[in-house]
């Protein structure tokens, strides 16, 4: 299983990455950096900074400002020699109704591997009635419901990827289920320790062969601005 620590692109992830094989990225709009070939990554879409959990509402209006940040992200990754491994279609957190509408109104426009996020209350009949059809499930929606689910999911599909996931005792749950094949989060770099040791163990005991590509090669030079930056 691969974590992807959401947007982050610091020395200690980058070594970590290159060391064990088990990271990677998932890119909100405008966040986007790199690309590295030790780092696969996959495309958020920032619908989720539009949701209030507490009030289960979302802002229409910042969508409409999102919107076009996201279709840059997605050009983006289509000029890079680095595909993205799946772009998630626009969602509205929350609400399984406006999520299958949204699904109709943008899939077509990712030229990539669909992810359809799923939200309270949708089932794997919804998901597989979908058309087109979703080649990644990734599970977001409230967190309790979120969670109790992950077995429905894991069972019914064959790529599975769990939102929101920031509990070094949670990814070795995540590991017993076969079709669970990575998991992000933000909060393994906001100064709990704790966190991040235990992301460090996980990727240590699991660690795969790593990447041997030079890091010089991605390091730019002032003077050649076409050239990638180092985070």
């Amino acid at each position: 299983m691969r974590i992807m620590p959401a947007n982050s692109t610091g020395w200690f992830f980058h070594c970590l990455a290159r060391e064990t094989g088990k990271l990677g990225h998932l890119f909100s709009p405008r966040a986007q950096r790199g690309p590295w070939p030790w780092f696969p990554y996959a495309l958020d879409n920032g619908a989720f900074s539009c949701w209030n959990p507490k009030e289960n509402t979302f802002n229409d209006e910042k969508w409409s400002q999102i919107e076009q940040a996201w279709r840059e992200l997605l050009f983006w990754a289509e000029t890079n020699k680095q595909k993205p491994l799946w772009s998630i279609v626009p969602d509205v957190p929350g609400n399984r109704e406006r999520t299958l509408i949204r699904w109709d109104e943008f899939a077509n426009d990712v030229p990539f591997k669909r992810a359809m996020a799923v939200q309270d209350g949708m089932t794997v009949e919804d998901v597989k009635a979908l058309v087109p059809v979703a080649e990644v499930i990734c599970i977001g929606g409230s967190t309790d419901w979120k969670w109790s689910t992950v077995p429905m999911w894991a069972e019914a599909f064959e790529h599975v990827h769990v939102l929101r996931c920031n509990s070094p005792e949670k990814l070795e749950w995540l590991r017993g289920f076969k079709s669970v094949k990575s998991c992000d989060g933000t909060g393994w770099n906001r100064g709990n320790r704790k966190q991040t040791h235990g992301l460090e163990l996980f990727c240590h005991r699991y660690k795969t062969k790593g990447s041997r590509e030079w890091m010089a090669n991605h390091v730019s030079r002032r003077r050649d601005a076409k050239q990638l930056t180092f985070a």
